[in-house]
C-alpha cells in the first residue's frame, strides 16, 4: 500500500500508568514478556504493506525512538521514501495539551508527502489488524474517514477501559453520535468502543487541522472529527479479534494477567508470529534443581531457582533460592534475592528486591516498583 502513510500518534496517550510512564511514553512500556506496546502498531502497518511510517512523538519518547530506530526490525523499507520518520514536538507543542497543535507544527511535512491516504493509529491499543481490508471497506463506502472500533459484550469481561469514546452507528454503519465513557466495563452494557485508529484522506486531514487551528476551539484531532459528524461521512469498521486498551495500571495489569489464562493466551497468540520487535541477543534460560514454575511466561536469559506461579518474567530476571513470585510482572534484569515474596506486583526494569522482602498487592491495586530501585524488608 504505497499510497498510504502510516502515522502513529503518541500525543493522545492516557498517561495513567503510574511510575511505568514517569520517564517513558506508553508506547515504550514492555508487554507480554518480550514486546513494547508500539510493536503492535508497527507490525500491523508493516504486515499491511505500509512502508512509510511517521511517529508523532511526545516529550517522553526517547527510549521508544531508540527501540524503533529506522524501522528495519519491523520489515519497513528503510530505503528511499520508506522507514520511520519522527515528528518531534516543538518547544511550543511541549507546553500544549493534545495532538492538534503538534500536527499543525508539522503541516509542511504532511503537505510534502505524496500518499493519498493516512492510516492513523495509537501505540497504546494492542490488536492484530490487516489494514488493507479496512482501507478497502473505507473506499467501498465512499466515506470521508473510517474509524476502527471494538464491539464489547458481556463476554469481554477482561476488558478494562479507563478513557474511551462509545460510538453510535446507524444501520449503514455510519457514526452518528459519540459519547465519552469511563471505565467502560462490558458488564454494564454492550457498546462500540473507539480504538483511536482511522483512515482518512491526507488532504482532508490537512484541511481539518488548518480550519481547527484558525478557530482555536479544540485541542485534539478526535474532538475536531466528533464536532463534524453532521458534515463529514465517518464510517465504523469493526475489529473482531483480540484488543487491549492500555490506559491505566489497572488495565495494564488485567490484560497481562489475562494472557496467562488458556483462552487469553490463545486469543493473543492468533497471528502472534507476525508481531515483530527489536532483535536482541537471546541467552539461554537456566532452570535450577530447586525451580518450580506454574502457568507462567519466562523469557530468555532468566535464572530461576525459586517458585514462580501465574507470572510474566521478562529477559534477564534472576530469581534466587527460596523466592516465591505469584501473580506478578517482573521486567528486564530484575534481581529477586533469597527468600523474598512477591504477590500482585509489577517491577519495572532492573529492580532489586533484597533478601526476605515481602511485597503483597491486590488484583485491583498491584504494587508498582519504579525502575532501578532497591526494595528492602
Amino acid at each position: 500500500m504505497k499510497d498510504v502513510l502510516g502515522l502513529i500518534n503518541l500525543m493522545n496517550e492516557q498517561d495513567d500508568l503510574s511510575t511505568l510512564t514517569r520517564n517513558r511514553c506508553v508506547g515504550a512500556v514492555p508487554f507480554a514478556g518480550r514486546y513494547r506496546m508500539v510493536d503492535f502498531a508497527l507490525s500491523n502497518m508493516s504486515n499491511s504493506g505500509i512502508q512509510k511510517v511517521m511517529l508523532l512523538a511526545n516529550d517522553k519518547a526517547d527510549s521508544l525512538l531508540e527501540h524503533v530506530g529506522d524501522g528495519h526490525h519491523w520489515g519497513l523499507d528503510t530505503t528511499a521514501e520508506g522507514g520511520v520518520t519522527v515528528l518531534s514536538p516543538s518547544h511550543l507543542a511541549k507546553d500544549m495539551r493534545g495532538d492538534l497543535f503538534h500536527l499543525y507544527s508539522h503541516l509542511d511535512v504532511l503537505k510534502n508527502c505524496t500518499e493519498t491516504y493516512v492510516l492513523l493509529a495509537p501505540s497504546s491499543v494492542i490488536y492484530h489488524m490487516n489494514f488493507e481490508n479496512m482501507i478497502d471497506y473505507h473506499l467501498g463506502n465512499d466515506a470521508d474517514m473510517t474509524i476502527l472500533y471494538k464491539h464489547l459484550t458481556e463476554m469481554d469481561r477482561h476488558a478494562h477501559i479507563g478513557h474511551a469514546y462509545s460510538l453510535e452507528m446507524n444501520e449503514q454503519g455510519r457514526v452518528v453520535c459519540v459519547t465519552p465513557t469511563y471505565h467502560a466495563l462490558p458488564s454494564l452494557k454492550p457498546q462500540n468502543i473507539d480504538l483511536d485508529t482511522m483512515v482518512i484522506k491526507r488532504s482532508l486531514l490537512i484541511e481539518l487541522i488548518e480550519q481547527s487551528m484558525m478557530l482555536g476551539s479544540e485541542r485534539y484531532l478526535k474532538e475536531v472529527i466528533w464536532s463534524h459528524l453532521a458534515d463529514i461521512h465517518v464510517q465504523g469498521y469493526a475489529n473482531h479479534g483480540y484488543v487491549a486498551i492500555m490506559d491505566s495500571i489497572d488495565s495494564y495489569y488485567a490484560h497481562s494477567m489475562h494472557l496467562l489464562q488458556p483462552h487469553g493466551w490463545h486469543e493473543f497468540m492468533i497471528n502472534h508470529e507476525s508481531v515483530y520487535t527489536r532483535h536482541e541477543e537471546e541467552l539461554e534460560t537456566a532452570y535450577h534443581d530447586q525451580a518450580l514454575i506454574r502457568n507462567s511466561f519466562i523469557a530468555h536469559g532468566c535464572s530461576i531457582e525459586g517458585y514462580v506461579e501465574n507470572s510474566i518474567l521478562f529477559p534477564g530476571v534472576k530469581v534466587n533460592r527460596g523466592v516465591s513470585i505469584k501473580n506478578s510482572i517482573v521486567m528486564h534484569q530484575c534481581a529477586i534475592e533469597a527468600n523474598a515474596y512477591l504477590d500482585h506486583v509489577i517491577l519495572d526494569k532492573q529492580v532489586v528486591v533484597e533478601q526476605g522482602a515481602i511485597l503483597r498487592g491486590e488484583f485491583a491495586h498491584p504494587i508498582v516498583a519504579e525502575k532501578r530501585v532497591e526494595i528492602s524488608q
